[in-house]
């Protein structure tokens, strides 16, 4: 039941990085990052990238696996809307694929009933999504060193059914010095097939040229509750 639910919920908390916002990337700039989220009742392994088009416009792609067998992969287009200083907003509009399968799942289970709906498959199912979302960003100083803040809303919605999923994302970091930063995250996952839940945790990233190591640790306060670890790398071109 933990590694159904904990499949449900990655597929909702597909994790992306502490830098993604609103900022565009520059034109053939690529920014790739490769994850590995360990939970007791599972594991996340995503990938994310950002590639700068034009001034104005950034490719983005976030896709992921669970251990059970669950993936997604999204890709869409970000555009700026508005510019205040250290302030920006930006939309992105996209297109993905979501595939559950649960190997486990029996009659006897509490998630049957959203079987029978055709919500979660045993066998595996795909579905086609389509992805609006618009974020928030600011930079700012402290006595420690330069800061960002982030909020990101997305919404995924099915194109066959009514099958919908709503997140919210929020983090605040701070560059201890050009190599070294650290951040906190609050993440709200709606898959609406069950409960929602939230997810608080804090990382650092250590700086080597063009690459990035990030580790992290992460508490989802609903459901299982479980602690979770996070190791990442990131690579700028």
């Amino acid at each position: 039941m933990n590694r159904i639910l904990f499949a449900l919920l990655a597929l909702g908390l597909a994790t992306q990085t502490a830098t993604a916002g609103p900022w565009p990337r520059a034109p053939g700039d690529l920014f790739l990052t490769f994850g590995r989220e360990i939970r007791d009742s599972g594991a996340w392994e995503s990938v994310y990238a950002e590639y700068g088009i034009s001034e104005r416009m950034t490719f983005v792609l976030d896709a992921g696996q669970s251990k059970e067998g669950g993936w997604l992969g999204y890709a869409a287009l970000r555009m700026p809307v508005w510019d205040s200083g250290a302030q920006r907003v930006a939309m992105s509009f996209g297109f993905g694929l979501e595939h559950s399968k649960y190997d486990a799942l029996t009659p006897e289970m509490a998630l049957a009933p959203l079987a029978a709906k055709g919500l979660i498959s045993a066998d595996g199912a795909t579905y086609a999504m389509l992805q609006t979302a618009i974020g928030w960003g600011m930079g700012f100083d402290t006595a420690l060193g330069g800061g960002w803040s982030t909020v990101d809303a997305t919404l995924r919605r099915a194109v066959s059914d009514d099958r919908e999923q709503r997140k919210l994302d929020a983090a605040v970091g701070l560059n201890l010095r050009e190599t070294r930063a650290v951040f906190g995250q609050v993440q709200y996952s709606d898959p609406r097939v069950i409960d929602p839940q939230i997810r608080v945790g804090a990382g650092w990233v250590e700086k080597f040229g063009q690459i990035s190591v990030e580790a992290g640790v992460g508490k989802h306060l609903r459901h299982d509750k479980d602690t979770d670890l996070k190791l990442g790398l990131w690579l700028e071109f």
